[in-house]
């Protein structure tokens, strides 16, 4: 489930642009950032708020691909890509689709975290 979820190849070539010890404290960094923006997010879908569908799916998108979590970055740049081309119900469309797999990147992540750097 990890692998799907985590690009490995991203997660290496972190440890090679950056250290790998320095990795636990920036996937921490951003699962705590991800969670906010998913709250956002909810309740940024649950308001019908186009516009800040747009922010949060675009931010999310880059710091998602920046650790590995190249799947919910597709998502949430289809979502972006939706909102630009003002498809609003398409867009509400995805709401629990990238809220779960947000949240499911995220627990893919911490457990890629588990296994360690080296």
């Amino acid at each position: 489930m990890t692998g799907e979820l985590v690009d490995e190849t991203i997660i290496q070539q972190m440890i090679e642009d950056t250290d790998a010890s320095v990795m636990p404290m920036l996937i921490d960094h951003y699962i705590e950032e991800t969670q906010q923006r998913s709250q956002v997010l909810d309740q940024a879908f649950a308001d019908k708020n186009i516009a800040l569908i747009k922010f949060e799916s675009h931010t999310l998108s880059s710091t998602s691909l920046a650790l590995g979590n190249r799947e919910l970055s597709t998502l949430a740049r289809r979502v972006e890509a939706l909102c630009v081309e003002n498809k609003i119900d398409e867009v509400l469309s995805y709401h629990q689709q990238l809220i779960d797999l947000a949240l499911r990147s995220m627990e893919a992540l911490n457990q890629r975290k588990e296994i360690g750097f080296s």
